[in-house]
């Protein structure tokens, strides 16, 4: 099974193919109507093919679909069938997922539903889409950011341009802060700070970002936050990071650039981890990491 999209002519994409590539075959009466893996492929769809193996010699001499984007390693040999056309190129899954995004993927249309709730004070801006049931308090959000139904973003929350919230997130409540009096009991620690979430990060369903104390809640330019994480008061997260499922970031920890945290990984309260780590899945990180490289286990240790 197969959902149809097109057709589409080759011109539709030619434009995704921003790197050096070579074009083999006749792209004037090609058509395809949508993305297919290799074995599941027709002949009107298009496919992807990665840096080739000698495994794949059989996959390689029956490629079907109208348009294949195939490394530039695809042998010499292999040539387009007729009605097809082969683009070979240096970056094909990147290629692929550019047409994928431009051609095939739906953009909410700009605007407020009806349902939401949304602060007189709060700036919303240019091309903003926000869904129904989502609450916006005092809080600013950038141009062309998207924020899908039953999120909740709280006062002093500062959305970048080009974000993406997805359904059910909370942005900028208070987090767990608490001090215990002269008498033995838990006072709460008031959150007086907020959120900041710069440009194209996403986020996932079901996340909880807490505001900070005092300062602020930073999560840098481009980062990826899945579903169901929770980043806890006065982190901060560096640029271009993923942040996987079920992962726990305690408050006042600094996360360096370009780092990857896997699947219900726990991070201690206020750590430091420098940027270009990695660390494994489920790992409980209970102490600086200070050393980029991969990190496992319980408690968390450097791979040797």
């Amino acid at each position: 099974m197969h959902f149809t999209f097109g057709p589409f002519r080759f011109g539709d994409l030619e434009d995704c193919l921003q790197y050096n590539y070579q074009l083999e075959g006749d792209p004037s009466e090609i058509c395809f109507t949508h993305p297919s893996a290799l074995e599941n492929a027709k002949s009107d769809s298009l496919v992807w093919i990665g840096s080739i193996k000698s495994s794949d010699e059989k996959v390689i001499n029956n490629l079907i679909g109208n348009v294949v984007i195939a490394h530039h390693s695809l042998p010499n040999h292999v040539h387009p069938s007729k009605g097809q056309v082969i683009v070979r190129t240096s970056h094909p899954k990147e290629t692929f997922i550019q047409i994928l995004n431009k051609l095939f993927v739906g953009k909410p249309k700009a605007g407020i539903h009806p349902t939401a709730i949304i602060d007189e004070s709060a700036i919303i801006g240019e091309g903003v889409s926000i869904g129904p049931y989502s609450i916006i308090g005092k809080c600013t959000i950038g141009d062309f950011t998207q924020i899908h139904s039953h999120c909740v973003v709280h006062d002093h929350s500062n959305i970048g341009p080009h974000v993406i919230i997805k359904s059910h997130s909370t942005i900028g409540s208070d987090g767990f802060g608490y001090s215990k009096n002269a008498d033995g009991h838990y006072i709460k620690f008031p959150h007086l700070g907020g959120v900041i979430i710069q440009e194209y990060v996403e986020i996932g369903s079901n996340t909880c970002i807490d505001r900070g104390t005092l300062g602020n809640t930073m999560i840098g330019a481009h980062s990826k936050i899945d579903n169901l994480v929770h980043v806890a008061h006065n982190v901060h997260l560096g640029k271009n990071c993923i942040v996987v499922a079920n992962v726990l970031i305690g408050g006042s920890t600094i996360i360096g650039n370009d780092c990857w945290i896997a699947p219900s990984v726990t991070i201690r309260d206020g750590l430091n981890i420098v940027s270009g780590v990695t660390v494994g899945m489920a790992a409980l990180v209970t102490k600086n990491l200070d050393k980029p490289g991969i990190y496992l286990g319980n408690p968390a240790k450097l791979k040797d």
